[in-house]
């Protein structure tokens, strides 16, 4: 199919924008004619990974929307010395300054990569990592010399310099690597109703729940193409960055009729859009088929069906988690918002007292709503007042 594109330059990395006097296209894998294999482990929706380092075992989240990143423990532990000091932005467009550092070695599998140059945070400190039980994030830097294949049926990666051996069926997508840190971008295509079309230099973000957040930076220029229906609107906040929650500002939810992924149809794709300066699209797409992200020769390539019928119901409102609690994020059914508040406390849904759970397990509820046709929920207000919701998906 052919789009004609509106286009739009990519001026920030989606999860970090990175100072330049960090080179992250550092290090090198001291394999040639690799193919390894390597099983993951799933944990709330995310790919982790067994990790060797000074030959200590660790766990890493796979993370192509990130570069390499340790926790402070690792640091400490490996007696690592920081390089630098830079300030990093994340996707809510929060500011902090962050060390960096050498990591002389790491292994995954057999594989060896040197002189990988890594971030370092307090994973254990931070209310939503600190659930993955994870030492790190392998990013989309340590793989810019190799294909990785990501096969959620056989829950494994594959990781090679040889391409061929994965015996692709499909034609690929190009990929734009931005920056040092590789981050991998591609088009996803759209046609409207009116038959107008349009293309989205999007990130693919493994560290990322969901199909596709667009922009507002991409709304802005598409609003007027008659690409999307907007399906509501709202003021509030839903996504969590490294660095906690953003601003509250006006969001909008829109359903386009017809999107395509490496010239996969998708059909009915509901998306919110996002303060972050670019869109992604995250692991959700792996519930569709197998991705491949060859880095070396820049080629993306989705073995999918050639049409994807999303089970996606319309959403009537977005949680968060503020401060240990869940609140309410977002609005968009505007009956329901009558109703509920960008910031009112979700006491419960259903039989899930929210007040009983660990912080992590309220992880499980996303889930939980998103496959439930009829649930109740128990809200408290900034008054204090108290009310019970029924909500008809």
């Amino acid at each position: 199919m052919n789009f004609k594109k509106i286009t739009f330059l990519i001026v920030f990395i989606s999860q970090f924008c990175i100072a330049q006097n960090v080179d992250f296209d550092k290090g090198i894998i001291l394999q040639k004619k690799y193919f390894e294999v390597v099983q993951y482990e799933t944990v709330y929706d995310k790919i982790i990974i067994p990790v060797t380092i000074n030959g200590k075992n660790f766990r890493f989240l796979l993370d192509t929307g990130a570069p390499n990143l340790v926790s402070n423990e690792v640091m400490q532990e490996l007696n690592f010395v920081s390089t630098n000091k830079i300030n990093i932005r994340d996707a809510n467009n929060l500011n902090q300054s962050m060390q960096s550092i050498v990591i002389p070695k790491i292994e995954i599998g057999k594989l060896i990569f040197e002189e990988q140059i890594a971030l370092v945070y307090d994973l254990k400190n931070h209310n939503l990592l600190s659930c993955y039980n994870i030492d790190g994030f392998i990013g989309s830097n340590l793989l810019k010399n190799s294909s990785l294949k990501i096969d959620k049926t056989n829950q494994n990666l594959i990781i090679t310099d040889q391409i061929d051996l994965l015996n692709i069926k499909v034609k690929p997508t190009k990929v734009k690597l931005i920056g040092s840190q590789k981050a991998p971008y591609i088009e996803l295509n759209f046609l409207g109703k009116n038959k107008e079309k349009a293309s989205d230099m999007v990130l693919f973000d493994t560290g990322m729940d969901g199909l596709y957040d667009m922009s507002n930076r991409a709304f802005a220029i598409f609003e007027n193409q008659n690409i999307f229906e907007i399906k509501g609107k709202s003021e509030g906040l839903s996504s969590i960055g490294l660095f906690g929650l953003g601003k509250p500002s006006l969001q909008r939810l829109v359903l386009v009729e017809n999107a395509f992924l490496n010239n996969k149809s998708i059909n009915k794709l509901y998306a919110d859009t996002t303060d972050d300066s670019n869109s992604r699209i995250g692991l959700e797409f792996l519930n569709y088929g197998n991705v491949i992200l060859d880095f070396k020769k820049k080629n993306f390539y989705f073995e999918a069906n050639e049409t994807i019928i999303l089970s996606n119901k319309e959403p009537k409102f977005a949680p968060t988690i503020l401060d240990n609690k869940l609140i309410v994020g977002l609005v968009w059914d505007k009956k329901l918002a009558e109703k509920i508040k960008f910031g009112d406390e979700i006491l419960s849904i259903d039989t899930f007292k929210i007040n009983e759970m660990k912080s992590c397990e309220i992880l499980n509820l996303k889930k939980y709503v998103k496959n439930k046709n009829f649930y109740t929920l128990e809200v408290k207000n900034k008054e204090g007042q108290i009310s019970k919701i029924n909500i008809e998906n």
